[in-house]
């Protein structure tokens, strides 16, 4: 259910990649510099270690007019400043044992300011990515009243009775989880790296940002034991153990490491919007289509969040409509009632007929008895539509390897998965957690932050998450996707059966919440 960032992606469909090389070669002495690409180098231009800044050649001078700047070393440099990315950063600096710990952020815009009209990209922040953005420090420097909880959630089918109901009580919570707009999140983060850029009298090693700043070149170690170089478009150059590829779905970073990618495109694309209710909405609503789900996520102010995915035809004519449209087709997603089959027919064959009518009958008796037990509760109305509607294409992509000597992926750099969980910027914050607790023990044991070897461990734990959440989501998508009428009997009885099983309920909501 997320309204996930895709639209500030670059485009470098004319890189060469040379997969024997492991590297990428671009043209250095281009002059313009919207097409000026990164590039991947097999060797340096000198032997040393410095930068040539300006030589003097007056021969009346005593001392040689040399200036060199010595290149800095870090401990991990983290490309790509986004929320994944600068998380990661605060995680590392706030912890103390990377006090002594040099850390750079390469990101290559600035957040913009205000909070005047709502963002329409927004995230489901579960309980354990909350817990992780608290330990950086970023969740106290958010406005109050810039996030909204949601206690509750909803999903029911449009081709029949089955809905379930998760509540937050049930499950002795205060809520599922919160919902944020990705402007407010990335000002936190930002300010929060901002702080830590400060140097302070404890001996603490500020954290380096380079912002605005894009990657020129990028050379990862072929050995084991070997240091990455990097060189930024203003001619800052700077090596480092570890580099962290957390530049989004399209990672250069990734490209210029020659990993490739496995996975497809769902032809759907997901519109965004921003509404204002009726009333107050404490509740994460979704409903499915055989087109795709539609979601309506509690904001703050009383705004609340659409995420509607359907077909490209579909998405070109909701960014169309006019305001007042868009509204009531939405309120009729959410309120036309559900389309049911009758049982289909065997002529010939009556046992077979009178066979499907008894399922079919026990069916619609089970889903009576369980809206008796957890009535169905209806989703507030829209009234008016907030700031502008955008969409963006779906798709599942996953990154063949996750670590190289000195490289780690991290976020949407190694899995990118269906919205409609609201899982795919927690998967990422779940990178953060398991990456950050592996280099701090890293650092305690004097291991080699750049050895595939210790970064395995991290790529074991994470791929194996990622990739089952990925593709329960997918199989998730697909059966709510078109299908025969008895598939559609059995997914409605199941979910009206899960209904009612409170413990099992409660399993699956503990999961989701990363507890």
């Amino acid at each position: 259910m997320d309204a996930y960032d895709a639209i500030h992606m670059r485009s470098y469909d004319d890189l060469s990649i040379d997969y024997a090389s492991d590297c990428i070669l671009g043209d250095d002495d281009s002059s313009d510099e919207n097409n000026e690409l990164p590039y991947a180098i097999d060797s340096f231009e000198s032997p040393q270690d410095c930068d040539l800044l300006e030589m003097g050649t007056s021969p009346s001078d005593i001392s040689v007019d040399l200036q060199v700047k010595e290149v800095p070393h870090y401990d991990v440099v983290v490309v790509g400043g986004g929320i994944i990315g600068s998380a990661l950063a605060c995680q590392l600096k706030t912890h103390p044992v990377f006090k002594d710990k040099h850390v750079a952020v390469i990101e290559t815009t600035a957040p913009s300011e205000g909070y005047e009209e709502p963002d329409a990209r927004v995230f489901t922040i579960t309980p354990a990515s909350k817990r992780l953005l608290e330990t950086t420090g970023a969740w106290d420097l958010i406005p109050p009243g810039q996030y909204a909880a949601f206690k509750d959630m909803q999903v029911w089918d449009a081709m029949g009775d089955g809905f379930i109901r998760f509540e937050a009580k049930k499950a002795d919570r205060h809520n599922l989880g919160h919902v944020l707009e990705h402007r407010v999140l990335v000002q936190a983060l930002h300010e929060r790296m901002k702080q830590l850029t400060t140097a302070s009298n404890d001996g603490h090693v500020p954290l380096k940002l380079y912002c605005p700043a894009k990657v020129k070149h990028f050379q990862r170690p072929t050995v084991v034991s070997g240091i990455s170089d990097i060189r930024l478009e203003d001619g800052h150059r700077m090596k480092a153990d570890l580099v962290v590829a957390a530049d989004g779905g399209n990672s250069i970073i990734r490209t210029l490491s020659a990993l490739g990618t496995w996975g497809w495109d769902y032809d759907q694309q997901a519109v965004v919007a921003t509404v204002k209710t009726d009333s107050v909405n404490e509740t994460a609503w979704q409903r499915f289509y055989p087109t795709g789900p539609v979601a309506l996520l509690p904001m703050r102010d009383g705004y609340s969040s659409v995420v509607w995915s359907c077909s490209a035809d579909m998405a070109k004519e909701l960014t169309a409509l006019p305001p007042d449209d868009f509204v009531a087709r939405l309120n009729d997603a959410f309120s036309a009632p559900s389309t049911t089959h009758p049982p289909p027919e065997f002529p010939g064959i009556p046992v077979l007929s009178d066979l499907v009518k008894g399922v079919h009958h026990a069916a619609s008796t089970i889903l009576s008895a369980v809206a008796l037990v957890e009535p169905f509760v209806a989703p507030p109305k829209a009234v008016a539509t907030v700031g502008n509607r955008y969409s963006f294409p779906l798709k599942l992509k996953h990154a063949t390897k996750y670590i190289k000597p000195g490289l780690a992926l991290v976020g949407d750099s190694a899995h990118t998965i269906h919205p409609l969980a609201g899982q795919g910027l927690n998967l990422g914050l779940g990178d953060v957690q398991a990456l950050s607790d592996l280099l701090v023990e890293g650092v305690k044991c004097g291991e080699n932050l750049s050895s595939p070897y210790f970064l395995q461990q991290y790529e074991d734990e994470r791929m194996k998450t990622n990739v089952t959440m990925q593709l329960a989501l997918d199989g998730f998508k697909r059966m709510f996707g078109p299908t025969p009428d008895a598939v559609s009997v059995a997914r409605n009885v199941g979910m009206g059966t899960l209904n009612a099983v409170e413990p099992l309920k409660n399993q699956i909501m503990k999961y989701a919440m990363g507890l």
